[in-house]
Formats: C-alpha cells, structure tokens, sequence
C-alpha cells in the first residue's frame, strides 16, 4: 500500500514538473514572440512644438530658442536642426570643394560639443523634404572604423557600426535602408532588421492612409539575376509575398483596405495578386485599375475586357476600345458603340457618354458628347440640360456650375438657382463653406452651408487654419469657425496677453478687458504668435513687438508678404525643401 502510494506521488511530481516544464517552454516562446512583435513596431515622432530654430546671420548658421535668445552662434557653414523639439544641432564646416565633404560637430543647448565619442555624427535626411522637419526626428548616423550605424539622441548605440551606408526611404518614415557589401536591406529606428541586405535594390510601395500615413507600405525588392532584374514584394511586417520572380511589380495603392494588391509583370505578361492569392492570370498585355468603380481594365491580344475587384470577368476581351467613364462603360467593336454599367448589363445608348457620382448619392453628374455637363438624380431624372462647360459638387444639395464664364450655385433639389454674378466661387477647403470672389473691385464674400452670405470684404486674402478661417484686408480682419460662424480673436487665442484692433483704419493693440495697450498707429499688425511676438507695419516696413507691448525693432523691415511671423527680432523665411530659417537681415540699407 505504502509502495503504490509513493508510485502516485512519484507520477504526480512529474506531471506537475511536465506542466511547469510545459508553461516555462510556452512563456519563453511567447516572449521570443512578443519580442519579435514588438521590435518590429515603432512609433513616428510627431513634433508638435518647436524650441530651436535655424538662425542666419552674414552667411553663417547658428541657432535660435522660441525667447530668440542666441544658443549657438551663427558660425556654422550650414546646421541641421534635426528634431526642433530636441536641443541637439549638427554644426558643418570646413568644406573640402574637392570630395564635397564637410567636418561636423553636434553642439546642445549651452553651445557644448557633445556626442565627441564619434568620429562623427550626421542626420537622416528623408528624400521626401515637402515636411517642415525633413529629417528622422528620433535617431542619427554614427560613424566609426569606416562603417555606419544609427544612436538615439543621447547617444545611445542602437546597431553597431556595421553598414557601408544607411539612408532613410521615401514615403517610408521609420524605416532606414541600410547597405553592406554592395547588397541593401532595410532595418527600422529600433534596429530591428526588416529585410536581410541581400537585395541590389528596394524601394517603399507608396502605400499611404490618413492615419497611419506610410506605416503600412511595403517594399519592392530587385536581384540581378542572369536573365535581368527580377522584383519581389515583401510586406510591412518583413514577410515575403512575392518570390523575386517578376519583370515589374507595383502595389495598386488606390485600394486601401488591409489586403495587398499588387500588379505584377512575369515573361512580359501582366496579372494581379491579392497578397499571395492571384486574381487575374499572367495573360495580359496591360492592366489598369479605375478607382471609382473598382475594375480592372484589361487588354489581351490587342482587344479589351473588364474584370471587377474580386477577379470577376464583367466584359470578356473582344473590344476595340474600352473607356470607364462615370458609371458607364463604353465600348466599341467593329465600328460599333455599346454601352455597360459596371455590372457589364447593356444599356440604351444616349447622348450622355459619362455619368460621374458624386458624394451626395442623390446626384450624378453627366457629359455628353460635346463635353458638355449636366446633372440627373438617382432615378437618372434630368435635372439640369447638358449645357454647362463645368458643374462640380459644393455639398448638400448645391453645385457650382459655369456656363460662357459665368459662375453661379444651384440649389439641384429645388432646381434653382442661389447664388450668381461672381467671377469665381470656389469652395474652402475641407468645410461647408463657398468662397465667392468679384475681379472688381476684388471683393471676397463668404457663404454657410445654408447659402447665406456670413461676409464680404474688398481687397481682402482668405487664410484656411486647422481650427479657423480668417479673412484680412488693410482696413478690418474676421476671423470664422469651421461652420462659418464668426468669432473674435479673444475667443480664438484666449492665452494671449494683446489683441489686434482697427480703429479709423489704423491697427494698434488691447488688452483681454478691451483697454488700449498700444495706441492704433500703425498701417496693419498681426496677433501675437505662438512664441509671444508680433508684427508691426508702417510706411510700408515691418517691426516687431514682444507680449508685453515692448517695441523689439522698429518698422525698418522691408517685406513683401502680408503676415510676416517673428521670435524676436529675427523673421521667418521658408524656401521649402526644409530650409526654414529665421533672420533679421532684412533692413534697408
């Protein structure tokens, strides 16, 4: 009895070890994946408010803080200010016009030489510089023994100093192509390595969203092989799609869902792939994707057929000549002309050759052979004859239609006619709101979305800001919310310490309560900006105050824009392309 008892205990013990054995190989395995998960991700750093800024000063660089106190003096031959939100800038120097190479050296806020560890230190330039700060705003290059690698902006290695090269990619922010032995792969700014360097080329997909932006693009990787470039495609995750087999392969980036799709070109053959999945056979000259409807327009042996999103043949190939025009599709064969929806059903050929939507799903607009424009509703009633030279959609139920230059609104459920005698109106960008402008006298008038006039305004520029909408001339400015009520600076700007005011045509400051801080004196001014300065014009020259109403420089300035912004005495200048800098040599001589 004792005996058996223990063989229990003994079984017990080892299924008990077996379990813990069990749960220990299961933890290291989820921690091997979450790791693997997790070094993959990272985040973009999104700067939001800039404490340094570029400063230029008798040809030379230096650097600025938003008091426009000097941190770093201008005696650099160019300075990257790589994340404005960081006090770490890349000074250049000593340029060699023989292998156009600089020295550098990284200063901090106090002027210091840091990072000294390095034989040198340089930013990641993106090769998209259409944003404000074209450089990776969280990492930077090192260089050591001849080779590479990427350090945080405490200097901290990431990857070690094994890379012939590293660049960042285009349309890809996060992810940095790297090189070695003539072969590129890509890691991210954690290090991590997406893909291995075994390619002769890669490039991002160019696949963008709203709110991921490039995140979720992929890449396109080439290998010289014996018979030429051959393409893959790898997704954002570092896994394979494609085998590197294809002539050419591009992602169709109209099509933003979670899936891939992918145009893929195989011994001169075209065909498409939802991720790995094929939807239509390499048996086609050409392939083009119409984003309205989503079908594919196909050629195979110099005719033409459609297919839908799914693959799905709605036209066979036997056309002469297919055009996607609206919701129609019309097709010629043998000199004659048919007509389809996109369904491939047949339909009763009319004057309207194109039927386009538009976002109200009551309304479509059409154009007939003459490229006149129309409007129906939904049950293809005609609401307006095919005789207007344009006709787009405002919102609601309103369109802006132009007919022998003449430019009015359209009420289409009422079929009349509300707004007329501009010589343009154009609706403001991303709001419910129509911008009607008379040549002359040049007057801007504002209409809501009930088409009631909200202003009006001679010799006027209307400015569109994320939160608001401002209208300025020299005698008045407005300012508007999103849905075109008004609202006064104060209610705008509530942490500002002066407001603009015009009084008998001359522009001064107030106070929150609406006492005068500085008397109306001046041709024009502008609000305090975020930095706590303002623009101050008279005779035709800008100067500067601070927050407290203190004069900073004088109206000496001479400056052709209309809402100068300053830190200080120095004023912004934006060339694009990133070279953003503040200067003050800007005087008269």
């Amino acid at each position: 009895m004792e005996e058996e008892k223990q063989q229990t205990e003994k079984k017990g013990k080892k299924l008990l070890i077996g379990i813990l054995a069990l749960f220990l190989i299961l933890g290291i395995g989820g921690a091997f994946w979450w790791m693997q998960v997790s070094d993959k991700t990272y985040e973009i750093e999104e700067v939001t408010d800039f404490s340094y800024f570029k400063l230029y000063e008798s040809e030379k660089y230096g650097v600025i803080d938003k008091q426009a106190n000097i941190l770093v003096e201008p005696k650099y031959d160019m300075l990257v200010i790589p994340n404005p939100a960081k006090p770490v800038f890349i000074g250049y120097f000593n340029y060699n016009s023989q292998t156009g190479e600089y020295e550098t050296e990284v200063l901090n806020e106090k002027g210091e030489k840091i990072l000294t560890q390095y034989v040198q230190v340089l930013p990641l330039p993106f090769q998209d510089t259409s944003t404000e700060v074209p450089y990776e705003k969280s990492v930077l290059i090192y260089k050591e023994n001849g080779k590479y690698g990427i350090i945080n902006f405490e200097g901290k290695k990431i990857t070690k100093a094994i890379y012939d090269s590293i660049e960042s990619l285009l349309y890809k922010e996060g992810c940095l192509l790297v090189k070695q032995q003539e072969k590129y792969g890509v890691i991210n700014i954690k290090g991590k390595q997406i893909i291995p360097t075994i390619y002769d080329s890669i490039s991002a997909d160019g696949y963008y969203e709203e709110t991921t932006k490039y995140q979720k693009a992929g890449f396109i990787v080439g290998q010289k092989k014996q018979e030429g470039y051959r393409y893959g495609y790898i997704n954002e995750k570092g896994k394979q799609i494609l085998e590197v087999a294809y002539n050419e392969i591009d992602r169709i980036t109209e099509i933003t869902t979670k899936d891939v799709y992918l145009f893929a070109l195989k011994n001169g053959q075209a065909g498409v792939y939802q991720n790995k999945k094929i939807l239509l056979e390499h048996e086609y000259e050409e392939i083009e994707y119409n984003k309205q409807n989503e079908l594919f327009l196909v050629q195979k042996n110099g005719k033409q057929g459609v297919t839908n999103k799914q693959g799905k043949e709605i036209l066979k190939p036997e056309y002469d000549y297919i055009m996607i025009s609206g919701q129609n599709l019309n097709a010629q064969k043998n000199g004659i002309s048919y007509t389809f929806d996109k369904e491939g059903k047949e339909q009763e050929i009319q004057s309207r050759v194109s039927i386009l939507s538009t976002e109200n799903s009551q309304y479509f607009i059409t154009i007939n052979e003459q490229d006149k424009f129309g409007l129906i509703n939904s049950a293809h009633t005609e609401i307006l004859e095919n005789e207007y030279s344009y006709i787009e959609y405002a919102f609601g139920n309103y369109f802006i239609v132009t007919k022998e230059e003449t430019v009015s609104v359209m009420n289409a459920e009422k079929k009349e006619e509300v707004i007329s005698n501009y010589d343009v109106i154009q609706k403001v960008e991303g709001r419910n709101l129509l911008q009607a402008i008379q040549l002359e006298p040049y007057t801007i008038e504002l209409y809501n979305e009930k088409m009631e006039k909200i202003a009006s305004m001679q010799e006027a520029n209307l400015s569109v800001q994320n939160n608001y909408i401002q209208l300025t001339s020299q005698t008045e400015r407005k300012y508007f919310d999103n849905q075109g009520k008004e609202v006064q600076n104060r209610d705008l700007f509530p942490n500002l310490t002066l407001y603009a005011f015009v009084q008998e045509g001359k522009w001064g400051f107030q106070k929150k309560e609406g006492d005068i801080a500085i008397e109306p004196i001046y041709d024009m001014v502008t609000e305090l900006n975020a930095y706590g300065f303002a623009g101050i014009k008279k005779d035709g020259k800008w100067g500067v105050i601070n927050q407290k109403g203190e004069v900073l420089v004088e109206p000496i300035y001479e400056i052709e824009w209309e809402e100068p912004e300053f830190i200080g005495p120095y004023c912004k200048l934006n060339f694009g392309y990133g070279m953003i800098y503040y200067s003050r040599q800007l005087q008269e001589e």
